[in-house]
Formats: C-alpha cells, sequence, structure tokens
C-alpha cells in the first residue's frame, strides 16, 4: 500500500484566507478644533454650516466628503461651487492629499476615483443643467450663498432621492436668501432630518491672537457681524448706529477757524432736484464746524459759494466728480487758483461708495467725529440704508424719494480727514494696484499656523472615529 495521507483535522477558516488576501491602506484624516467636532459628529442628513471668515470651513468639508467617499465602497460623491474656479480649489486639495489611493484622476472632468470604487466629481452650480443625471450618495454644498437655488430644487436634492443621499452646505451669509432658508429649516424641529449650525470666526482656535478684535475694530458692526459671526443680516436696515451719541450742540452760524488747525470739506454737487451740500470739519478736533445746503442754484454760483468757505478754512475740498461732477471740479480748481485751498475729486463707483460709508459708519458707531444737531443732516443719517441686491451684494443708499446729499458730503468730508492733505483722488485703479502689491507681499510668520491638509500626515480627532479610515484593495 502507499504512503498514507494524514487528514487536517482543523478546517480551513475561508475568512482568514480571504483576508490574507485583501490589502489594506489606513488614511488617517486631520484633528478638528472643537466647533468642527460637534459638526463632524452630527448624524443629520442634511447639515447647514454658516461659517465666519478663516473658520477652516474648506478643510472641514473636504475631510468629511474624503471620508464618506473612502468607507463606503463605490460612492458616487460631488461638491459644487458657485463657479469652477471655487470648486478646483477644492479639487487640487483632496488630489495631493490623497494621491496615494488615487486610480484615475482628469484635471478637465474634475473628477477623482479611489481605489475602493468610489469617486469625487466637482462641479458648478452656474451651469447646474450639466449635472443633470448624476446620483450621489453624499454631496458638499460649497459658498452655499451664492448657489442659485434653482441649482438645489431642480437638481441637486433630486439627485440624492434614489440613493438617498446626504449633503453638507457651507458658506458665510450674505443676507436672507436660499442659504437663511436652508438654514432656518436646519434649526426647524420640525425637520428631524436637517441641523444647521453657527460656526463664528471666534471659533477658529488658529485665528492669530488679537486679529478678530481688530477686524471689529476696524469695520462696522453689520459687516463684522455678517463676516465674522455668522450673522444673517436683515435684506434691509439702517446702516449707522449711535449717531445721537455724536451730536453736539447747535452749528454756531459764524464759526472762525482756529489758526493752526486743518479743514477738511466735502462738497456732493447737486443733481437735477438734488441739493448741494458742503460740510467742513475740524482734522483736530473731529467736528463738523460749517455747513451749508443749497439748490436750484447756477453752477458757476454753486462753485463761488463753495470757493468762498474753501478760502475761509483754507481747506482741502473733497468732491464727487462722477457724471457733471468733473467739469464742475475743474471750475472749483480754477477758481481756487491763489485763494488758500484745494481740490480733490473722488469718483464714485459701487466699490468707491462702500468704502465712503463705511469710514463713516465705523466713526459713528466708535464716536470719532463730533456732528451739529442739523436736522436735515441727522434725519438723512437716520434713514439711510443698506439693501441687499439680487447678486447678494450690499447697497447703500437714501430710501426711494428721499435725499441724501447731506449724507454724502459728511461721508466725502470724513474720508478727506483720514487722508494725508493734498493726497490723489480714490480711483479704482490705485485700489486694484494696492490690492496687488498687498497679494505680492511675503506673508507674516504666522505664531499659530493652521494645519495643510495633508491627510496621511494628520492625526484624526479620536472621538469622531477611533481607527481612522481603512479602504480594502
Amino acid at each position: 500500500m502507499g504512503e498514507v495521507i494524514p487528514i487536517r483535522k482543523k478546517p480551513i477558516n475561508v475568512a482568514q484566507a480571504l483576508d490574507k488576501m485583501t490589502t489594506k491602506k489606513r488614511i488617517t484624516l486631520y484633528k478638528p478644533h472643537a466647533g468642527q467636532l460637534k459638526i463632524h459628529k452630527s448624524k443629520a442628513r442634511f447639515r447647514v454650516v454658516a461659517c465666519g471668515r478663516r473658520y477652516g470651513k474648506t478643510l472641514f468639508a473636504c475631510n468629511e466628503i474624503v471620508k464618506y467617499a473612502l468607507e463606503h465602497k463605490t460612492a458616487e460623491c460631488g461638491w459644487v461651487a458657485p463657479t469652477y474656479r471655487q470648486s478646483k480649489l477644492a479639487y487640487r486639495l483632496i488630489r495631493r492629499a490623497l494621491k496615494d489611493v488615487i486610480t484615475y484622476k482628469s484635471d478637465s472632468e474634475l473628477r477623482l476615483e479611489f481605489e475602493n470604487g468610489s469617486s469625487i466629481t466637482f462641479f458648478s452650480s452656474d451651469n447646474y443643467d450639466a449635472i443633470r443625471g448624476n446620483g450621489f450618495h453624499f454631496l458638499v454644498l460649497d459658498e452655499c450663498a451664492d448657489i442659485n437655488e434653482k441649482a438645489w430644487n431642480e437638481v441637486l436634492r433630486p439627485a440624492l432621492s434614489d440613493k438617498r443621499g446626504k449633503a453638507l452646505m457651507i458658506g458665510t451669509p450674505k443676507g436672507r436668501n436660499f442659504f437663511f432658508r436652508l438654514f432656518a429649516r436646519g434649526a426647524d424641529p420640525g425637520f428631524p432630518d436637517w441641523a444647521a449650525f453657527n460656526a463664528p470666526s471666534s471659533d477658529n482656535p488658529y485665528m492669530p491672537e488679537g486679529e478678530i478684535e481688530t477686524a471689529k475694530r476696524e469695520m462696522p458692526e453689520d459687516t463684522y457681524q455678517q463676516e465674522y459671526m455668522a450673522v444673517f443680516l436683515e435684506e434691509s436696515a439702517g446702516v449707522f448706529k449711535g449717531i445721537d451719541k455724536c451730536i453736539r450742540g447747535d452749528l454756531e452760524e459764524d464759526y472762525q477757524p482756529i489758526t493752526g488747525h486743518d479743514y477738511i470739506a466735502g462738497w456732493d454737487v447737486a443733481k437735477f432736484q438734488d441739493y448741494s451740500v458742503v460740510t467742513v470739519l475740524d482734522c483736530h478736533t473731529r467736528e463738523l464746524v460749517a455747513w451749508k445746503r443749497f439748490n436750484q442754484i447756477d453752477y458757476k454760483v454753486q462753485v463761488e459759494i463753495v470757493a468762498d468757505i474753501a478760502e475761509k478754512f483754507k481747506s482741502t475740498v473733497y468732491m464727487d466728480s462722477t457724471g457733471v461732477g468733473s467739469p464742475v471740479a475743474e471750475l472749483l480748481k480754477a477758481a481756487g487758483s491763489g485763494r488758500g485751498f484745494q481740490v480733490e475729486e473722488y469718483l464714485f463707483t459701487n466699490a468707491s461708495k462702500k468704502v465712503l460709508v463705511e469710514k463713516l459708519q465705523i466713526a459713528i458707531q466708535y464716536g470719532t467725529i463730533w456732528l451739529k444737531n442739523i436736522e436735515v443732516l441727522i434725519n438723512e443719517l437716520r434713514i439711510y440704508e443698506y439693501q441687499i441686491s439680487p447678486s447678494r451684494n450690499l447697497i447703500y443708499g437714501a430710501p426711494k424719494g428721499a435725499h441724501d446729499d447731506a449724507a454724502t458730503s459728511l461721508m466725502l468730508a470724513n474720508y478727506g480727514m483720514s487722508q494725508p492733505r493734498g493726497a490723489l483722488m480714490w480711483s479704482v485703479e490705485e485700489y486694484v494696484q494696492e490690492e496687488l502689491g498687498r497679494a505680492q507681499e511675503k506673508p507674516k510668520e504666522d505664531k499659530n499656523p493652521r494645519p495643510v491638509m495633508e491627510i496621511e500626515k494628520l492625526e484624526m480627532e479620536e472621538e469622531w472615529k477611533e481607527e481612522g479610515v481603512w479602504i480594502e484593495l
């Protein structure tokens, strides 16, 4: 007889055998700060996060979508931003961080595919029809305040239905628009699948010390509340807060200039049925010392009135040079020859008007300007308002049918106080050059640097997931 082969007593463990044939890679995500961790741990299907500037929302959302894609085999995930340029920022960030587990990448399609069969595709909401036909397990809506509401209602929400997909909506508030309505739904207990989170900039522990307080002092309260505290502003509201505390007595009719003091005048030139208003401020006391309002007077006569006031105070006159203002400015310059005053033109655009308004907002808010009890001026300041345009920009002005000439004159004078004597007019071109120069400056070293998204190198908060993300190959 041949050799007897012994029979194996212990049966083969098929599961163990298959496990030996499977390779696993471990991807560790970032360590979220406490505010981010609270949102990560939410089980809501739809999460809406109103974020302040520099909160860390993009890093947070990138880690969230990556976690979902790598923990779920063959998951179809999507990232939607208002423009392709914004989507590319997230695409490049994730592409660089996950290079070891990406099996396919397309810079033209903005699509990443991973070894477990999952994918992330990046889209622009300004062409939301191109997203039709896709279905998603997970979606991120980035800068949600700028996303077209129709994109959500007609394309993105239906794209989550058959897979019962989830969505994370992030952005900084811009008035009470579509994003606000989503946020309100998340805060409503009647929608149990939804959750809303307010994420102010102050929640970010990596923000440089003192930066938020500095920003608060340098900008109008409304702007600070929206950009840093992530508050949804009313669609329209009054602009100037704290007017009463800035009023100091009545205007002295025959005020005489003080030797050694510098004076700035602001002139809003009358157009059609509007009023011409001249306001003079003392740069040393920051007090309104002269004011004159008139209308239906020939431009040459207006120029002489303003020239007399400017000569008396030896002031620099800041004036609106938009439209008819430019030739009138030339007349005033000619009238000022040899009379001891200068003229600076200020070109009005939406951007430059915003500069004027916000400088006066800050001055009134912090009581660094003193006004007189001039009924017309005070009333114009009280009713001056902002509205949020369809493009979600702040538009400043008087209510329909009301005048804002006195307010504008004061804004010009207040702006002039912040400029060196004889400074050139503010222009869009100078602003752009200044911003370009600032962008090219070498950034200062941050004492509290924010971790970059190198997912494979950073530790993950244990409370979020103890074992990191495992994917099977």
